[in-house]
């Protein structure tokens, strides 16, 4: 949906809000749309959701409220009465503005500030309880994947990969369930970072929030930052910056760190299960070797039998 089409003076007003000027539409986001808007109470981001259902995005704004009230980093949503989202044909949530620019490398600081912001957020999040938070079985997934038939080209060895992992890693999977749980961003990569002044001002987009094993949140870092490199391999000492940023906050018990490799590889497993299920044929992909997660995947571990 453009701007255009968009009736910002109805969507601001429940906000107190009233559009000043035109608005300009943000880059990124692919299942929402962001657009940066001058009101009469300064400048604001109108995010219109275009695939979460209502319930999904009220756990979603929920959690990034309690997180700015507690100095987190992360613009709060504004209230509209007694909600934060907007009902609409797609739903509606407003941001203040906040100074920044996305970072143009993944670097080993910025690696360690973003491993320490991610363990501040679990700490916070540490009980957290809200049923509307999905949880993914992730496992399934990969199950469905292994059984699946996907028209593409190279699917036999990518089914037949992840049934291997799923039959070598059964134990580390089942224990992997068994870790500290709680929210995940899930999400966690440059794009969306704000920074100024070499100072993280702002982590944004939610949208993936999901309960599960806060190692995995911790491996979803390391797999974006793999995807960020023109070869898609993970930088050396990319693991130790994040991993120390984060336990400089949260330290990890050693059955998190053992099974943090694992996780890693389900990550990027999932995530091309994900894309062959879902997105493949939406964008016309005929080879798996189009899917960046798993030449990721490939590149970055080794089968545990020959």
């Amino acid at each position: 949906m453009q701007w255009q089409q968009i009736d910002l003076p109805e969507i601001l007003a429940p906000f107190g809000l009233r559009p000043v000027g035109l608005p300009t539409v943000l880059e990124g986001g692919e299942d929402n749309g962001n657009f940066r808007v001058t009101t009469d109470h300064g400048e604001m981001v109108v995010r219109e959701y275009r695939k979460s259902g209502i319930e999904k995005i009220r756990a979603e704004l929920r959690l990034v409220g309690f997180l700015a009230e507690h100095g987190f980093p992360t613009p709060a949503p504004l209230p509209a009465g007694d909600e934060f989202v907007l009902e609409a044909k797609h739903p509606f949530a407003v941001f203040p503005w906040i100074e920044g620019d996305v970072p143009e490398a993944m670097t080993a600081a910025l690696a360690a500030r973003l491993g320490a912001l991610l363990a501040r957020m679990h700490v916070l999040t540490a009980g957290w309880i809200d049923r509307r938070v999905p949880v993914i079985d992730r496992v399934a997934l990969l199950r469905e994947a292994a059984d699946s038939r996907p028209p593409l080209s190279g699917a036999d060895a990518w089914r037949e990969r992840i049934g291997r992992f799923l039959e070598d890693h059964a134990d580390e999977l089942d224990r992997l369930e068994r870790l500290p749980t709680g929210p995940l961003h899930h999400d966690l990569h440059r794009q969306n970072v704000l920074v100024a002044d070499g100072e993280v001002t702002a982590l944004l987009d939610f949208d993936e929030l999901n309960r599960g094993p806060l190692i995995v949140d911790v491996a979803r870092v390391l797999q974006y930052a793999a995807l960020d490199t023109p070869d898609l391999g993970l930088p050396d000492g990319m693991d130790e910056a994040v991993l120390a940023g984060y336990e400089a906050v949260r330290p990890l018990s050693e059955a998190e760190r053992e099974l943090l490799p694992v996780a890693f590889d389900l990550a990027g497993l999932v995530d091309s299960a994900i894309f062959v299920a879902h997105d493949a044929a939406d964008v016309g992909v005929a080879d798996l070797d189009e899917c960046l997660s798993w030449r990721s995947y490939l590149r970055n571990t080794r089968p545990r039998r020959p």
